[in-house]
C-alpha cells in the first residue's frame, strides 16, 4: 500500500493481522527443523499459514488416531529459531480450528519479540554468511552465494540452516572455508527427509540423524568424497571410461570403509536399536563429477557391472578397482560388518544447484531471476530411447520440483535390518539380483542427469 503526502512518497507496511497461505515447501524451510518425532507421529499437517512478514506463522492440523483438529502457532525465539508459542484444537472441524488458528495468530503476532522467547537458547543467534576467514580462505563455492544468480539458495540456506547447535563451535568457519560441502550434503539430507514427513532427533551427535515419521524410523550417517591429490583430467573417451570405472569407485570406498571401521559402530547405538541404518555419500573430489556418483557406487556397492551385447545384458562379476598405484577391493556390501548397513544413498541432483531452484519454488530471492533446466531423464517404459532429454524453465509457474527427486537408494542384499523401499517415496530403488541382474524401481519422472543455466536480474 502507498499513501501519498505532501507530494512524497510513503510506504505503509500490510496489517500484521493480513494472514497468507505458505507452501509446504517454505514452511519446511522456515520451521520444519522444529518438528518433533512425537508430533509427527501423533499429527497430521493440512495447512500452513503466515503474517505478511512472516513474523509469526502456524499449521493446521489433524489428529491421525482421533481425526479431530488442531492448530499450532509458532514465533521465533531468541536465536530466530522459530518455535511452538501457542496450540489449541477444535472437535468441531477443520473451518473452526483454522478461524481458531488465524485469531491466534493474530493475537501473537501483537505481542512483542521477547513474548516469543523461551528462555532455553544459549547465544546469539548464527550468521552463516559473515565471513569469519580470510578471504583467501573462503571456500569458491560459498563466495557463489555472495553474487546475484544464486540469492533463492542463500536465502533458504539461511532460513534452514537456524536449527544448527554449534556443538564444536567451528561449525560456521568450516562452512565458509573447508566443509562447505559435507554441510550442504547434510542439509539436503535434512531437507529431503523433513519433505517426506520425518523429523529428526534432536540434540544428536551420531549417526548424522535419526529420522522418525508415522511409517517407521532410519539412521543416516552422511559422508563425502573431498579434493585430495591432483589428479590429471581424463583426455579421451576411453580414459574417462576407466577414471569413473576405477578411480571414483576407489575415493567412493576410502570414505564409506571408514563409516564400517569405526570404534563405536553406528548400528550398536542403543537409538538405532531395530531401525534400518543408511550411508549417506556425495562426491565432491573434482567439480561436476558427481554425475557419475550412481555408476561407480552402484558397480562398486554390488561389485558387479553391466556389459550390453546383442541387445542382452552381460555380468561382469568385479574383484577391485585398480588406477595407477591405487587398488581396492569390490562389493562392498559383501564386506565383514557390512550387514549392518541397510543401503547406500546417492544424489547427483543433491548439490548447490537444486537448493538454488527449491529455493526459487519456495519464494526466496529475487523474483526476477531466471533458470532454464536441462538434462537426460531414466525411461525404462521405452527400451529404444532409454535416455530422453528434458528442458524446463524453472521460472515458469507450472514447474515442480522436490528434494527426494534424483535421489538412488542401492539396497544390500545381505542387510540384517531391511530398508522398506516406502519409507523413502520418489527415490529410484535398485535391487540387486541372485544372477548379477538389477532390478530398479522407478519414479515416473527420474533425473539421470541435468544442468542448470542461471540468468541473473537484468
Amino acid at each position: 500500500m502507498i499513501e501519498k503526502v505532501k507530494h512524497l512518497v510513503r510506504v505503509i507496511p500490510p496489517e500484521p493481522d493480513e494472514i497468507k497461505p505458505l507452501s509446504r515447501m517454505r514452511f519446511n524451510a522456515l520451521a520444519g527443523y522444529s518438528r518433533q518425532p512425537a508430533t509427527v507421529l501423533m499429527f497430521e499437517e493440512l495447512e500452513w499459514h503466515g503474517t505478511n512478514d512472516e513474523r509469526v506463522i502456524g499449521a493446521l492440523v489433524e489428529d491421525r488416531e482421533d481425526e479431530d483438529f488442531g492448530w499450532i502457532v509458532l514465533g521465533r525465539d531468541e536465536r530466530s529459531r522459530f518455535r511452538a508459542i501457542a496450540a489449541g484444537s477444535s472437535l468441531v472441524s477443520a473451518e473452526t480450528a483454522r478461524d481458531e488458528l488465524f485469531a491466534a495468530m493474530r493475537a501473537e503476532h501483537a505481542k512483542p519479540d521477547e513474548e516469543f522467547h523461551q528462555g532455553d537458547a544459549i547465544g546469539p543467534p548464527v550468521d552463516f554468511f559473515k565471513p569469519l576467514v580470510p578471504l583467501g580462505r573462503l571456500s569458491p563455492i560459498f563466495k557463489i552465494l555472495e553474487g546475484p544468480k544464486y540469492t533463492p539458495a542463500r536465502g533458504l540456506i539461511e532460513a534452514m540452516m537456524r536449527f544448527h547447535e554449534d556443538a564444536d563451535g567451528n561449525f560456521v568457519e568450516q562452512f565458509q572455508s573447508t566443509d562447505f560441502d559435507a554441510r550442504l550434503w547434510e542439509l539436503y539430507l535434512f531437507a529431503t527427509f523433513t519433505e517426506l514427513g520425518f523429523a529428526a532427533l534432536p540434540d544428536l551427535a551420531v549417526p548424522d540423524f535419526i529420522f522418525s515419521s508415522p511409517f517407521g524410523s532410519l539412521g543416516i550417517e552422511a559422508t563425502t568424497v573431498n579434493p585430495g591429490a591432483a589428479v590429471t583430467a581424463p583426455d579421451s573417451k576411453e580414459k574417462m571410461l576407466a577414471y569413473i570405472e576405477n578411480y571414483i569407485p576407489i575415493r567412493l570406498a576410502r570414505s564409506l570403509r571408514n563409516k564400517l571401521d569405526r570404534k563405536k559402530p553406528y548400528w550398536e547405538l542403543p537409538e538405532m536399536k531395530d531401525k534400518p541404518f543408511v550411508l549417506a555419500i556425495q562426491d565432491f573430489h573434482a567439480p561436476g563429477m558427481m554425475r557419475a556418483i550412481i555408476s561407480a557406487a552402484t558397480e562398486y556397492a554390488y561389485g558387479v557391472r553391466h556389459h550390453f551385447v546383442d541387445g542382452k545384458i552381460k555380468v561382469e562379476r568385479l574383484k577391485e578397482h585398480v588406477w595407477n598405484d591405487l587398488r581396492e577391493e569390490s562389493g562392498f556390501f559383501q564386506f565383514e560388518k557390512a550387514e549392518n548397513v541397510s543401503a547406500i544413498i546417492v544424489n547427483p541432483q543433491g548439490t548447490l544447484l537444486k537448493f538454488n531452484r527449491l529455493g526459487y519454488l519456495a519464494g526466496f530471492g529475487d523474483r526476477q531471476i531466471r533458470m532454464i533446466r536441462r538434462g537426460y531423464r531414466c525411461n525404462d517404459a521405452s527400451p529404444g530411447e532409454p535416455m530422453p532429454p528434458f528442458v524446463h524453465a524453472v521460472h515458469d509457474p507450472g514447474y515442480t520440483e522436490t528434494w527426494v527427486e534424483g535421489m538412488v537408494v542401492l539396497h544390500n542384499p545381505n542387510a540384517v535390518m531391511e530398508l522398506d523401499p516406502e519409507l523413502i517415496p520418489g527415490a529410484r530403488h535398485e535391487f540387486l539380483q541372485p544372477d548379477g541382474r538389477i532390478m530398479s524401481l522407478v519414479p515416473e519422472f527420474h533425473p539421470l542427469f541435468s544442468e542448470t543455466l542461471i540468468f541473473p536480474p537484468k
